[in-house]
């Protein structure tokens, strides 16, 4: 069981081959040749970043945050909102960008939203990037909720972390099953080691829906239910 305060940081985990690689290449940083898809099944209310919204949500976000595309290349920035092409591109740029850029622009786009109205917050997750800032001052992860899905599990709900699918926990009580591994490539919302540019190369840059993200147990009986992941290292059986 895990049980989150404070939000764990973004992440993906690599395939079977990739973490062969990142191993033999990289033994101090990534300890063991194996893959980490992970199973997250909420027992509370149960908050998580995962995978990357639909093209049209991230465009929105960005038309009303000039505080973030103030710090993305122009050039990229307006080939994304024209057609929604190169969000790698995007996601490279901020991930990447000065760090003081970040911290001011993140403290600037707090600051405007705490004068504006209850219902432009909400609309504008302030909650959630405030909390996010007050753990994780100035990191760039803190703009990350406006390209990953925001998701909130009700108890008995779940996610599979498939590889390179990008995610974060932030707060609630899960069951958490994995393969054998502790590979872990970072970007955010940390003060361990990071990796952008491995992050960046082996990233899932697919748009999702947060329903399309769920993943349903089948009905052994009607007496038990199984979640059974595409990967033959585990499943969980609720009775």
């Amino acid at each position: 069981v895990l049980s989150i305060r404070k939000a764990l940081s973004i992440q993906a985990h690599p395939t079977k081959d990739h973490a062969e690689q990142l191993h033999k290449s990289f033994p101090d940083m990534y300890k063991d040749p194996n893959h980490k898809p992970e199973l997250a099944i909420a027992l509370t209310p149960f908050e998580a970043l995962c995978g990357f919204r639909p093209i049209p949500q991230i465009q929105e976000y960005l038309k009303k945050i000039p505080e973030i595309t103030q710090v993305l290349p122009q050039e990229a920035l307006n080939a994304f909102l024209e057609d929604g092409s190169n969000l790698k591109g995007l996601i490279h740029s901020l991930m990447t960008c000065d760090k003081e850029k970040i911290a001011l622009s993140l403290q600037s786009y707090l600051s405007r939203l705490e004068k504006e109205d209850v219902n432009t917050q909400a609309s504008l997750l302030f909650p959630l990037i405030q909390r996010l800032q007050s753990d994780f001052t100035g990191d760039v992860g803190c703009w990350v909720p406006y390209f990953m899905n925001y998701i909130i599990l009700q108890p008995g709900q779940a996610i599979f972390l498939k590889p390179n699918l990008p995610h974060a926990y932030l707060s609630g009580d899960c069951v958490e099953c994995m393969a054998c591994s502790d590979n872990v490539v970072r970007a955010g919302l940390t003060p361990k080691h990071i990796d952008v540019p491995t992050l960046i190369d082996m990233l899932d840059y697919t748009s999702y829906t947060k329903q399309e993200l769920l993943f349903v147990p089948q009905l052994e009986d009607e007496n038990s239910c199984i979640w059974s992941p595409p990967v033959p290292d585990f499943a969980v059986v609720k009775i």
